[in-house]
């Protein structure tokens, strides 16, 4: 079996996160009968706290270490035990520098090689349709790009549509005017102007994630109505 570029070392069950290092034993083991899968740890963070903020329990999150590709999708399928009881996945990425769309015919397309190539537990996987929509099967499974299923972009970026009217970034905006006329500016302006936003506030820890679990996400945000359908639907 392939091994992941990354182990991941926390998932969240019933918006609480949970150290691998510690309980072992839930590494390979699913516990729901709901299951997301994401990139990295700021997006099993932001999910964990935007479920706990919408009382949405019953959900599993788990992050494969990198951006999703045949191997790790693959891999990780394989090695979780019960996957046969699940009764939805929801699959989500950035965009990054493609559209959405780009995205989404990608993630399905891995989808369908899976199918082909490597089928797993004997259970044909069947992707949506759509983005944000989920497919009739079993498990039945949906796929979400952020930022918003429609442009390029990442998590970050949809961060900073929801604080966007928030005073700190009257000070990040002119900022970033100065970063950008540097000669090697920032390769990912949304990253870089989600930090520095973070860096207005009194204090947390770095990143979008370390974000959701200071409370400082405008969860509450109209920016988050395609998130919260795409949670409500799985």
């Amino acid at each position: 079996m392939e091994e992941l570029k990354e182990v991941p070392k926390e998932i969240s069950i019933d918006c609480k996160i949970i150290d691998l290092r510690k309980i072992p034993k839930l590494s390979n083991q699913i516990q729901k009968t709901k299951l997301i899968l994401v990139e990295g740890s700021d997006d099993l963070y932001f999910f964990n706290y935007y479920l706990k903020f919408l009382e949405i329990k019953n959900i599993e999150i788990r992050c494969i270490g990198g951006k999703f590709g045949f191997n790790e999708l693959s891999t990780v399928i394989k090695m979780l035990n019960n996957f046969n009881l699940l009764e939805s996945l929801g699959l989500v990425c950035d965009a990054d520098d493609n559209f959405a769309e780009e995205e989404f015919k990608r993630l399905s397309g891995i989808i369908n090689e899976i199918n082909n190539k490597d089928p797993i537990h004997g259970i044909t996987l069947i992707p949506p349709s759509e983005k944000g929509s989920f497919s009739i099967g079993n498990p039945r499974i949906g796929i979400f790009v952020f930022p918003n299923n429609k442009k390029k972009g990442r998590l970050e970026d949809l961060f900073l549509r929801c604080v966007n009217d928030r005073p700190g970034m009257k000070c990040v905006n002119p900022f970033m005017d100065c970063v950008l006329k540097l000669e090697n500016p920032p390769r990912i302006q949304s990253k870089a102007k989600a930090l520095a936003y973070l860096a207005t506030q009194k204090e947390t820890r770095r990143g979008v994630g370390g974000a959701a679990r200071e409370k400082i996400w405008e969860f509450g945000s109209n920016e988050l109505n395609d998130v919260k359908a795409f949670i409500k639907g799985l």
